[in-house]
């Protein structure tokens, strides 16, 4: 069952100028549309195809996306230029991601939402791997050191957040945004900041980059007060994890005019230290686009440290669950999610809402949410799996049934609702029911049956002496989809009767129901 999610919000005075800001000058959102190909070794930039019919989009203002809830601050508070600044200039926007695991997670879509707006808004974005940073650590939000990865760990992590990233940004542009025909998306660079750091000496870092902190400052930080008064303190590398992300920004500032960093509100502490590298520099100013925190109902930041991820990686977490973690989303939450994790303009979602409140029992608010995300983040393709097998599931389609793979029975199905069986010619509802260890044995499981309890292929029985037909109850590809109540199923995968032969009965591996 899908945990129920909800976003911890702030109202700061800084916000609320900004907003006062924002509102004062005309936004629009004008898409644009690119296809995508690869460059360089140390990056990869994913770009348009430059076609005479389409034209640059003219750079709009992204502050509004506090309206959609996206953005839940700025930092330092917006000057009164900013909005102009947004619309007068093309600038750079990035976020960073540090390889700790072998995925991305919904909490990170968030920041990937904020990209894919500034992108659309026709600036550049960024999204920077932290393959170096990463064997620092970063200690914010941990209690204690981070496990140290080996070289082939962190590779392998870095390749399937790389992976993830681009598969979004190429389904965004290939399939989700609407003005592709006419307008061309800026570039979405992916670099890794190992580019830079391996060939920066140890010294001339320390002489220059750390000669613009000071410990006073960076002690005060909440996590790194708590890391150094717990019982095992903090690693010296995990204290300068904020030297090194401010040195990341200051690097792409330096390189690519990078003036605006989008990150979790839980990042202000690393942020605001690049902040003040780049101050310092005398490199001017530069902003912070913060994110809300996904939590659950108990208030825990959904992701790797609370071990309740729900990953963006279709190894980890399969199209169809992807779908149905959104699709099971209570009614208090459809509405924000829509505004946080699809592109539907707000006057639509305001109509999708209304109908909602009519028939919520239809959950018509939260298909359209589970198929918008899984679209954007599987793809066309992930996205027909993951409504087959709701279909084969729930449906009772005994055509998408029979078009399961054997991958999408395995991530359908929980791995103790498969069962082998082998079908007698006297099989009935009842002895597969039980084989499985559906329903109990006797009478009681015959009166569930009895009761309409339990459906074969999405079709209720009420007779638990039904014998069970090759062709009618046996499908095509040799399964069966046996559900008990609204939330129990099972796939039965037949095999042929077997042959006695005395001589050889011994070595028999599968056994036929028993009556």
């Amino acid at each position: 069952m899908s945990t129920p999610v909800l976003v911890r919000t702030f109202t700061t005075k800084s916000w609320i100028r900004c907003s006062k800001l924002v509102n004062a000058f005309r936004y629009n959102f004008l898409p644009t549309a690119p296809n995508i190909k690869y460059t360089t070794a140390h990056s990869r930039t994913y770009s348009t195809n430059y076609e005479n019919n389409k034209t640059k989009i003219r750079p709009k203002n992204v502050l509004k996306l506090h309206e959609r809830g996206i953005l839940q601050d700025i930092y330092p508070p917006a000057a009164v230029g900013l909005p102009e600044l947004l619309e007068s200039k093309q600038q750079c926007f990035y976020c960073g991601f540090d390889p700790t695991a072998d995925g991305l997670h919904v909490g990170n879509l968030l920041s990937i939402m904020v990209l894919l707006h500034c992108q659309r808004a026709g600036h550049n974005v960024i999204a920077v791997i932290g393959n170096a940073t990463v064997r620092a650590g970063d200690p914010s939000e941990h209690t204690k050191d981070r496990n140290m990865l080996n070289d082939n760990a962190i590779q392998d992590n870095v390749n399937a957040i790389q992976d993830c990233i681009a598969k979004i940004v190429n389904t965004h542009a290939n399939h989700i945004y609407d003005n592709k025909h006419r307008k061309k998306l800026p570039d979405f660079k992916i670099l890794f900041n190992q580019t830079w750091y391996k060939e920066l000496n140890a010294i001339d870092f320390i002489s220059t980059a750390c000669r613009n902190f000071r410990i006073g400052p960076m002690m005060e930080k909440r996590y790194i007060k708590d890391r150094i008064q717990s019982s095992e303190g903090l690693m010296l590398a995990e204290f300068m994890y904020q030297v090194l992300q401010a040195y990341d920004w200051q690097y792409l500032h330096d390189n690519y005019n990078c003036t605006f960093q989008v990150g979790g509100v839980d990042q202000l502490g690393n942020i605001n230290a690049g902040q003040q590298l780049i101050r310092k520099t005398n490199k001017g100013q530069v902003y912070a686009l913060l994110t809300p925190l996904v939590t659950n109902l108990r208030g825990q930041k959904l992701g790797k440290t609370a071990g309740n991820s729900v990953w963006l990686n279709a190894n980890k977490t399969p199209p169809f669950e992807f779908y149905q973690f959104f699709y099971k989303q209570p009614d208090s939450m459809v509405e924000t999610f829509l505004k946080y994790f699809t592109f539907i303009d707000l006057k639509r979602i305001n109509e999708i809402m209304i109908e909602h409140t009519k028939h919520p029992q239809l959950r018509n608010a939260q298909r359209i949410l589970a198929k918008h995300v899984c679209k954007l983040v599987h793809g066309p393709e992930g996205l027909e799996s993951a409504e087959r097998c709701t279909r084969a599931l729930f449906g009772g389609s005994l055509e998408d049934i029979e078009k399961l793979s054997e991958d999408e029975i395995m991530t359908t199905f929980n791995a103790t609702n498969i069962v082998t069986a082998v079908l007698e010619p006297d099989t009935t509802v009842y002895d597969v029911a039980t084989h499985a260890k559906a329903i109990p044995l006797g009478n009681k499981g015959e009166n569930l049956i009895r009761a309409g309890g339990v459906r074969i292929n999405g079709e209720t029985v009420d007779s638990p002496h039904l014998i069970l037909m090759n062709g009618e109850h046996v499908l095509k590809n040799d399964l069966t989809v046996l559900s008990v109540g609204k939330t129990n199923h099972f796939i039965i995968k037949w095999k042929l009767p077997r042959i006695k032969h005395d001589e050889d009965s011994v070595r028999e591996t599968e056994y036929p129901i028993q009556m």
